[in-house]
């Protein structure tokens, strides 16, 4: 859970009465809030958290760019319901951390406390520049490679993660790379030198899903005909992947949070409290905040995985860096020509990284392991679930 400051002085940049009172409205007595209509305005030396209102870039002023990307690292960037499309996409692209209105004041005092706590922590403990500056490690497929803003984003998020307990929810549409970005942050972590546990949640029967956990004693329930581990036990001291989030029943959602805000555990048909050292992390591609809303996803158990949320784009929003993911995914040995670039460039990729990495794989075989042409590309007329 995040650390919780006593006291924090918030400086809200807007010129809109709407942002004015959504902000006014969500802060508690520990906040103090400035507000200013003007980047000039600003006394940073007492601003603990920035919030900027993003339609102040609406005519992409280059005053009020420079500005946002001065200001970045410890801002919050906040999106009115009518925000144009242009500037969405800018500010989700280039900043790290951001917030559409209208949201309960739980969450968002909740997420400007992990925002303080990310500020903090990364100015005291993190030096990322080397690690970002790194190569793409090949196992990978170069899935997370490229020099894109969002890119480097993804890629400081993932070390970020990382270098931390928390749990971490990651969020993307079908094929952007969840399942990657999950062995990547394993992979570096202190937990990296064994395999992580991984379930997906589509593959839980509910009435047994207590036992897929928790785990049983022998004897616990009909069929149960010996002692069994369940994934919270296994992955002690480990990472455990939690796929397809978005599938879990109320009820699973409930084990999810009994678990995590302990490490405790009961065995079905056994009073032995057990306890397990695991690492949570989280990947869906539904909409939490549609399910929050309809009362299908716990607020509880959102508020305590929320710590960590990294958003991972569509291939389509980001094909400047096509170009190297295929660098690094074939190597030195198989060159591909500039046409063939171009044609891999220009497609809209529905299925996204893992279309792009089978389409890589079919290039490679029809080439016969050398240099790959438009003949080699061949797209799929599927349809890919967003």
């Amino acid at each position: 859970m995040p650390e919780v400051p006593d006291f924090v002085r918030l400086s809200l940049v807007t010129k809109r009465q709407d942002v004015i009172n959504f902000v006014e409205a969500m802060c508690s007595d520990e906040m103090e809030l400035t507000i200013v209509s003007a980047f000039s305005e600003l006394n940073t030396s007492k601003t603990t958290l920035l919030l900027i209102d993003a339609s102040l870039f609406n005519d992409f002023n280059p005053e009020s760019l420079e500005y946002g990307k001065k200001y970045s690292s410890f801002s919050i960037f906040i999106l009115p319901p009518d925000l144009s499309t242009h500037v969405l996409n800018y500010v989700e692209t280039n900043f790290n951390y951001s917030l559409s209105f209208p949201i309960n004041t739980d969450y968002f005092r909740a997420y400007c406390f992990h925002v303080i706590n990310l500020v903090e922590t990364s100015e005291k403990d993190y030096n990322f520049e080397k690690p970002l500056n790194q190569p793409v490690p090949a196992s990978f497929d170069g899935l997370f490679a490229g020099n894109s803003n969002v890119m480097q984003k993804i890629r400081r998020q993932i070390l970020e993660a990382s270098c931390t307990k928390e749990p971490v929810l990651l969020l993307g549409e079908t094929g952007t790379g969840k399942t990657t970005a999950a062995g990547l942050i394993h992979e570096l972590s202190d937990r990296g030198g064994k395999e992580k546990v991984a379930v997906s949640v589509s593959t839980i029967v509910e009435s047994l899903a207590e036992s897929a956990f928790f785990g049983h004693k022998k004897g616990a329930f009909t069929n149960a005909d010996y002692d069994h581990k369940g994934h919270f036990e296994t992955a002690d001291k480990n990472s455990l992947f939690v796929d397809e989030l978005g599938l879990a029943s109320l009820s699973l959602q409930s084990i999810f949070l009994t678990f995590l805000d302990t490490g405790n555990f009961k065995r079905i048909g056994e009073n032995i409290e057990r306890h397990a050292d695991v690492r949570m992390i989280f990947a869906t591609n539904a909409n939490l905040g549609k399910m929050l809303k309809n009362g299908t996803f716990l607020d509880a158990l959102f508020y305590r995985i929320c710590d960590h949320i990294i958003r991972i784009p569509p291939l389509r929003s980001h094909k400047e860096d096509i170009r190297e993911m295929v660098r690094v995914y074939l190597g030195d040995d198989i060159k591909i020509t500039d046409e063939a670039m171009n044609r891999l460039e220009a497609y809209n990729w529905p299925g996204n990284v893992r279309e792009l990495n089978k389409c890589l794989r079919d290039a490679v075989k029809n080439c016969n392991g050398s240099l790959i042409t438009t003949d080699s590309i061949e797209f799929y007329d599927i349809s890919f679930p967003q």
